[in-house]
């Protein structure tokens, strides 16, 4: 499969080779047009992204006998600085003509696209997952805490952003056990970056969980996966950039494809609350309150708290 580091200092070049061409031609690249799907989501240019220390990854997982429709991963990596944490999408590409049709999983059109397209790029099983987790996410949120069940965890980090600062305050950082980090709900994995670390599962009720910092991770690639399978080590890790202190993992939830704040949420039985900066904050289970630095006991999917 396809698969090359760009650097984004090139890519002005990258993006200049898909402007329309002469009849005679060959078709213009996919690479240039995933990377620039992902710079007019985040509203950035190549050069601030460069002057960040930042890289566009794009990884092509699968393609059709045609060559016609692609299905990848796409990546820009985190600057290097504590918390911080890449930017990940999931995408797929059409071509016509001599352009590419490039569909983030953020953007609307994306479920539509990933239902027309080929079994060979999609299944079936994976259209259905996408198509549900588009819709409105349930309340309860019905997922537990990474570990298992009756474990108790230390929360390290309260809720903070998946980059750290910026709102919403969507994730929590937790240490603790064997550090074997488990899957938080049943749905479908997807291995987000190049080198490892950073795990999506897409539930079908309309949430989906992000784990970062991963080691000795598990590669899936739309596989199903079950509420408490494996999914990694807790570590230092930063394949796809950021900075980390202590062994953790970022544990992020959105309401689909949009980060969610934590605040109110329960999670594991835990009703999680914001302090008045980020990683500070609290968590509650019935009439017990636990601060950052106090250990959370993982309470399973199904406890109101």
């Amino acid at each position: 499969m396809g698969r090359r580091r760009v650097t984004v200092v090139a890519l002005i070049t990258l993006l200049a080779a898909a402007l329309p061409l002469p009849a005679t031609a060959a078709p213009a690249p996919l690479e240039p047009a995933v990377v620039q799907a992902m710079l007019i989501e985040r509203t950035a240019t190549a050069a601030g992204l460069t002057a960040q220390g930042r890289a566009a990854e794009v990884d092509v997982r699968r393609r059709d006998v045609t060559g016609d429709w692609v299905f990848g991963s796409a990546v820009l990596t985190a600057p290097a600085v504590e918390g911080a944490a890449p930017d990940a999408w999931l995408f797929l590409a059409r071509r016509s003509g001599r352009g590419w049709l490039v569909a983030l999983d953020t953007d609307r059109g994306f479920a539509g696209l990933a239902a027309d397209s080929p079994e060979s790029v999609l299944s079936a099983g994976e259209k259905a997952t996408f198509a549900a987790n588009a819709r409105n996410a349930a309340a309860p949120t019905g997922l537990a805490l990474p570990y298992p069940a009756g474990v108790a965890w230390t929360m390290i980090g309260g809720p903070h952003g998946w980059s750290g600062q910026p709102r919403p305050w969507s994730s929590v950082d937790l240490n603790g056990g064997d550090r074997r980090v488990l899957a938080g709900q049943s749905g479908r994995a997807y291995w987000m970056c190049r080198n490892g670390g950073h795990i999506r599962i897409i539930h079908d009720n309309g949430w989906t969980t992000e784990y970062y910092h991963l080691l000795n991770e598990i590669k899936p690639d739309g596989a199903p996966i079950k509420l408490g399978d494996y999914l990694g080590l807790t570590s230092t890790r930063i394949p796809c950039g950021g900075s980390a202190g202590s062994n953790h993992v970022h544990y992020a939830v959105k309401k689909g494809t949009a980060w969610t704040a934590l605040n109110g949420l329960t999670i594991g039985g835990w009703n999680f609350r914001e302090g008045t900066r980020a990683y500070s904050g609290y968590a509650t289970h019935q009439s017990v309150r636990r601060n950052v630095g106090q250990t959370l006991t993982n309470h399973g999917p199904d406890d109101p708290g």
